[in-house]
């Protein structure tokens, strides 16, 4: 039985390797919502009031369809975007405490939730965290997001992470607007020479 299994997950090898290597940005042209937005230049309408962010399915923090993925639940909550999830044992970092680099990811994330709310996309330029107290495992954990303000292509945003104790982390970030068209024309948000920020 182990054998015939094997030779079945072989053939399985064999078929998935002949398949052309997947493109996060095929998938973004293929989601109706984003569509919508490339063609009203605004992704304000991608996400309504109460719903999930699933931009990325495949999203190594949130994606729905990554079995790897946290488990970050990500939602609209006016003009902020609410992240939760449940830490389970594997992203441990110190005994009994998230992994410091995994509760960055979620606040990376959450604010990346935050873009299709303020309708753009963009990119982290710097993300900077102060770790208040533990990250706690095992039990519900809520990111907020919201923008503090914006200047030009330049996002300036905020972040807080808070569990049955209170706040365990708060952010600040630098994100760059990327012009949605360039985006998928490019298949490359930054470019050196047009897609830096002026001093």
């Amino acid at each position: 039985m182990l054998h015939r299994i094997a030779a079945e997950v072989e053939a399985m090898v064999t078929e998935i390797e002949a398949s052309p290597a997947r493109s996060r940005l095929d998938e973004m042209m293929a989601n109706p919502r984003f569509a919508a937005a490339l063609k009203s230049g605004t992704m304000s309408d991608v996400v309504e009031d109460g719903a999930f962010v699933d931009l990325f399915h495949d999203s190594p923090v949130s994606g729905s369809a990554n079995p790897l993925s946290i488990g970050l639940r990500i939602r609209r909550e006016n003009h902020e975007s609410v992240g939760t999830v449940t830490l389970a044992p594997g992203w441990e970092g110190a005994p009994g405490r998230g992994h410091g680099g995994v509760v960055a990811a979620c606040v990376d994330e959450t604010i990346g939730g935050l873009l299709p709310i303020l309708g753009t996309m963009a990119f982290t330029g710097e993300l900077t965290l102060r770790y208040r107290a533990p990250c706690p495992l095992g039990v519900p954990l809520e990111f907020r997001a919201w923008l503090v303000e914006r200047d030009g292509r330049r996002l300036h945003l905020s972040a807080s992470g808070t569990g049955p104790d209170g706040v365990f982390v708060e952010s600040t970030a630098l994100f760059i607007a990327v012009d949605i068209a360039r985006l998928t024309a490019t298949n490359s948000p930054l470019n050196e020479d047009t897609d830096d920020v002026p001093n």
